[in-house]
Formats: C-alpha cells, sequence, structure tokens
C-alpha cells in the first residue's frame, strides 16, 4: 500500500468518524460542522477562481470583507436555526454581488461563492435540526450520495463504457451513474427498512432523484475546477484535496431534499424535514434520539 494511500485512508476515517460523530450529537455539533463547511466552502471557492476585483486594492479589500461578512451573518443565522432567513441572506448578497458585478469589475464567480456556500451550510443544518426525524434524514443523504459516490467509482472502473461528460470529467461513465443510482437507492430503502419503516415508490423516487442530483454537483464542482485550472479545490485535507472535494454531491443533495421537504412542509406534511422524511418512509412515530 503506498503512502499516499495509506495518509488518503487515515484522513478520510478521521473525517467520517467525526462526521458521524456530529451527526450522532446533533445540537450544537452539528450546526457548528455545517457552519464550518460552509466557510470553508466559501474559501475554497474564492482562492480557487482568484474571485476578486481588479480595479484597485480599495476596492478589492471591500468587496472581499462585505464577502466574508454575509457569510458570517448567514453562519450566525444557521447556528439559530433561522434557515429561511439565512437562505435569503445568502441569495440576496448573491444577486447583489452579480447586479454590481455588471458595471464593477467583480467576477460573476462571487456571487455563486456566496450562495453555494450559503445553501451548503443552510441545507446541511437544517436536514439535521428540528426534529428526531433529523438523525435519520441525515443518515438517509449520507446513505444516497456516499453510496453512489464510491459504488459508481468501482462499477465504472469494473465495466467501462461511454463517458458521462467527457469534457468536464472524462474519468465518469453512464455505467458508473447508473450503477451509482442503483446501490444509492438500495442503501436508502435498506436504512428504512432498519427504522422499521415501509419503503415506497416514492422512497424510491426520492432517492433515485437525490443520487441524480449528488452526481450532478460532482460534475458542476468538477466543471467549475476545470474552469479555473485547479486539480484540487485546495489542500486542507490530507490525501482528499479540499473540503469542496469531498461535499460537492452531499451539498447538491442536501439543498434539494431541502427544497423538496419545503414544499411539503408547506403543504401540511411536517414541521421539519426529517419529519416529513419520517412520513415518507412509512414511520409516523417519532422515535427519541440524541439531539432532538
Amino acid at each position: 500500500m503506498g503512502r499516499e494511500l495509506q495518509l488518503r485512508i487515515m484522513s478520510g476515517v478521521v473525517l467520517a468518524l467525526a462526521v458521524l460523530t456530529a451527526t450522532w450529537f446533533g445540537g450544537a455539533a452539528f450546526l457548528l460542522l455545517a457552519v464550518g463547511i460552509g466557510l470553508l466552502v466559501f474559501y475554497e471557492w474564492l482562492a480557487m477562481s482568484r474571485s476578486r476585483p481588479s480595479a484597485g486594492r480599495g476596492e478589492s479589500i471591500t468587496v472581499l470583507l462585505s464577502g466574508w461578512a454575509v457569510m458570517i451573518a448567514t453562519a450566525i443565522l444557521t447556528f439559530l436555526e433561522l434557515f429561511v432567513p439565512a437562505l435569503l441572506l445568502s441569495a440576496v448578497a448573491a444577486g447583489g454581488a452579480w447586479a454590481y458585478g455588471r458595471s464593477r469589475p467583480v467576477p460573476l464567480w462571487f456571487g455563486g461563492a456566496l450562495l453555494y456556500a450559503g445553501a451548503a451550510m443552510v441545507s446541511l443544518a437544517a436536514i439535521r435540526s428540528g426534529s428526531a426525524g433529523g438523525l435519520y434524514a441525515t443518515l438517509f443523504i449520507f446513505a444516497v450520495v456516499w453510496s453512489t459516490d464510491i459504488m459508481a467509482y468501482f462499477v465504472g472502473r469494473t465495466f467501462g463504457g461511454p463517458k458521462l461528460a467527457p469534457a468536464i470529467s472524462p474519468g465518469k461513465t453512464w455505467s458508473g451513474a447508473i450503477g451509482g443510482t442503483v446501490f444509492g437507492v438500495a442503501a436508502a430503502l435498506g436504512l428504512c427498512v432498519a427504522y422499521g419503516g415501509r419503503p415506497s415508490v416514492l422512497l424510491a423516487l426520492l432517492s433515485v432523484v437525490l443520487s441524480a442530483v449528488s452526481q450532478a454537483g460532482d460534475l458542476f464542482e468538477s466543471a467549475l475546477k476545470r474552469r479555473c485550472g485547479a486539480k484540487d479545490s485546495s489542500h486542507l485535507i490530507p490525501g482528499h484535496g479540499g473540503v469542496m472535494d469531498r461535499v460537492d454531491g452531499l451539498v447538491a443533495a442536501a439543498f434539494a431534499m431541502f427544497i423538496l421537504a419545503g414544499f411539503a412542509m408547506l403543504s401540511g406534511m411536517g414541521d421539519s424535514v426529517g419529519a416529513v422524511l419520517f412520513r415518507w418512509s412509512g414511520l409516523m412515530v417519532l422515535p427519541p434520539v440524541h439531539g432532538a
């Protein structure tokens, strides 16, 4: 086993243990994790894309400080579990950055960084928070995304075939994408059964959607890195690159779940993402769990 592979495995195990521990305890522990991920994603996006205005040093510093002020405010609102205001703040700030960039030399990617990082911390925190179903909802997302990511690699390497998006990520194949989706759905339905739920067609369709969205999120980050001429989003994680490299699919799937559950909450199906997913899984009684 090579030194690089050993480092990759060791750092991967440490990361998984840290994430699962925070997920189990929920509450402030997971909120800090979600906020930390969002802030690191914002840092990596700016560093990777060199998203700085070119007019002058004073204006450049002002824009960057404004961006960080927005992200810190978004982080505070997220930690206070004011998820809708937090997401609106990052979205409005992103829109303002894009409008400002029409007359000033502020790159389009600066607004994208605000929106992407804000959506990352808000959606992850919202899925885990709010009810006893938060743990189940978070594990559900992990099951779909991690199974999809891991098995897409192995199935693609085993069967090969036509490329999924050769101009963006030459290593990805249609066989890997399909295989990853199949295993992602199986993992999600298996978790439902383990919780005592009743897998349904709706839950299977939700799993397919989340698996596809997670793969789209992976391709999006690959396209961003290719545009920026970067191999990794950063070197913060030994053997794994950056935080964005590890959470691209997770962020996309979590945000999709947040939006879908949000519409369900508006129709009275629950008061949180976890409660909605419990109902979709045939789990009408919410068991007590940590971080509820």
